[in-house]
């Protein structure tokens, strides 16, 4: 099987040096998927948008941005200015999930150092979104001024998506089930709080010092181990590992005071996250020789197809909303060895790939 590499670039310096290198090394896809974005967000969705409904609320966006992150705000700016491509298309493709409510998915899991056979904590995911993204997609290392490094899977002109640090953390995130605050700052800005942490305490801090205006999930392998974050726009909850070192989180809450969004946003939980979270946990467990679960253990699970097509490894079904979706990627991150492992395609088919913070 040939592997299928996705670009890869790693930048330095200031805020706007970083951007301006993310936009002229990335130049035409940038502009390719600033025009795609809005098409594929109206996919699935009765009630449309216009781009000048877009770009209006991308601007709303801008001055929340500046006054909490005037750092990444510069960054996005030298990436416009480098790929020719205006801020408010930048912004749309920053705040796209913030524009409808259209479902996306994901099957997530955190292991421990101790449950790891190789004894270094992971955390994977299926990426169950739209497939049209994967020609637009790269890895890129930023190693900013005062904070930490940090190495992501996204778009090129997104600030952070799926990734790991320097300083040993690594995170996953789920689409999640709750209110949303058009007043808050756009989700993909708290994954990049994440990311340029120095540790999941000073994450928290800084997450829980600015406006949110989204419920996520934020699946984390930290240092001490699994963390996993379900943020809302007026609460932060955790919810750690139990006894085994392990944890499973897919697209609907778990922490006790918020499992009453179940039933109040029940239309907004992606197909099949009970089943496909119970069916997690019970792989982990099978998996797990002598209560140690190894990459290709991970790798196994992500692939599995109970239920298909609407699996843990997701395939096109008929579906009006999602049916066109399938696991874009499967990603496993391991912090410690700064280092993850990613595959183009579903993981039953694609081979994962391996990329190293440089």
């Amino acid at each position: 099987m040939t592997p299928k590499r996705f670009p890869e670039l790693c930048v330095s310096g200031s805020p706007t040096q970083m951007g301006q290198d993310i936009g002229e090394h990335f130049k035409n896809q940038i502009r390719e998927v600033t025009e795609l974005v809005l098409d594929r967000v109206n996919k699935g969705t009765r009630n449309t948008i216009s781009w000048e409904q877009a770009e209006n609320a991308a601007r709303d966006s801008f001055h929340r941005v500046e006054d909490f992150f005037p750092d990444i705000m510069d960054e996005l700016k030298g990436t416009a200015n480098a790929s020719n491509v205006s801020l408010e298309r930048l912004m749309v493709m920053n705040s796209r999930n913030l524009l409808t409510f259209a479902k996306d998915g994901c099957t997530s899991i955190m292991v421990s150092d101790q449950a790891s056979d190789s004894g270094n904590g992971f955390a994977g995911q299926n990426w169950d979104n739209d497939p049209a993204m994967a020609p637009f997609s790269a890895v890129i290392t930023r190693k900013g001024t005062g904070k930490a490094s940090f190495t992501s899977w996204l778009q090129p002109g997104i600030v952070a998506y799926m990734g790991f640090n320097s300083a040993g953390i690594g995170v996953c995130i789920n689409a999640l089930n709750g209110p949303t605050d058009p007043k808050g700052l756009p989700w993909y800005f708290l994954v990049r709080c994440i990311l340029e942490s120095e540790s999941s305490e000073h994450a928290i801090k800084q997450i829980l010092s600015v406006p949110r205006a989204l419920t996520a999930n934020a699946a984390m392998i930290t240092t001490a181990g699994p963390l996993n974050l379900e943020i809302t726009p007026h609460s932060l909850e955790s919810l750690q590992a139990g006894n085994n070192g392990m944890l499973v989180h897919t697209n609907h809450c778990v922490h006790p005071s918020l499992v009453s969004n179940n039933e109040l946003f029940a239309n907004r939980i992606y197909g099949q996250s009970f089943d496909r979270k119970a069916r997690a946990q019970v792989l982990l467990e099978q998996r797990a020789t002598d209560g140690k679960v190894s990459i290709n253990d991970a790798q196994a699970l992500l692939s599995d197809h109970e239920h298909f097509p609407t699996s843990i490894c997701r395939h096109p079904n008929d579906e009006h909303e999602t049916g066109w979706q399938r696991s874009v990627i499967s990603i496993i991150v391991e912090p410690s060895l700064r280092q993850m492992h990613v595959s183009n395609g579903n993981p039953c088919e694609n081979p994962y790939e391996t990329y190293q913070m440089k």
